[in-house]
């Protein structure tokens, strides 16, 4: 199991008890969360006092949205108790971004009271992935209807490929028929592609 984690993180220690427990990790500069298990569990790791503070500048759902439309399995991990910070916030207001969050995002939310259970958090989930690591996760929840949604659903199923990517492809080689016979290096001819994309692409089509 590699885990990438931030650069900010490092004050935290976090990284270092993760380093302790075994785990290879690579620390980097990632676009929009703390943590990414194996490239495939993205965390967001948050302070109970900066989850409450992220509630009141709005940044909490700023990032929920960049998790959601990563296309990745994401979690938020809330290190400490957010509604014992000494922010001024109501209880009904903490709680209500962990409903939504949960029930409107479906971003999962952890609970850990310090660094040392964050690192047996991420440790037990990187386990559970190990044991799942034979197992195919079928594409779940709304079936497009309209045929050009239906085409670009389709396309998404190919790895790393999101919405926007998904609509560039078509864009580009106007049918799926025409994606799936391509060659790799017309693939990586695609904005946002590249050659490390279109590797991983092709080698799912063949």
């Amino acid at each position: 199991m590699i885990i990438s984690a931030d650069y900010r993180e490092k004050p935290s220690g976090l990284p270092d008890l993760l380093i302790g427990a075994g785990f290879k990790v690579e620390i980097v500069k990632l676009p929009y969360c703390d943590y990414v298990i194996n490239r495939e569990i993205y965390i967001e790791r948050k302070t109970g006092r900066d989850f409450t503070i992220s509630i009141i500048d709005g940044r909490l759902f700023k990032q929920a949205y960049r998790m959601k439309h990563s296309q990745r399995r994401c979690v938020f991990l809330v290190e400490g108790n957010p509604y014992a910070s000494e922010i001024d916030i109501s209880r009904e207001s903490v709680k209500g971004a962990i409903l939504s969050l949960q029930s409107i995002w479906y971003i999962p939310v952890l609970y850990t009271e310090n660094p040392e259970q964050s690192c047996q958090t991420i440790s037990m989930i990187s386990q559970q992935m190990d044991k799942l690591s034979n197992l195919v996760e079928l594409r779940h929840g709304y079936r497009p209807k309209k045929l050009i949604s239906r085409k670009l659903h389709v396309i998404q199923g190919l790895p790393n490929v999101g919405p926007l990517i998904a609509k560039r492809l078509l864009d580009h080689f106007k049918s799926v028929r025409s994606i799936m016979t391509t060659t790799e290096n017309e693939l990586a001819e695609v904005k946002g592609i590249g050659k490390k994309k279109a590797f991983m692409i092709q080698k799912v089509i063949e």
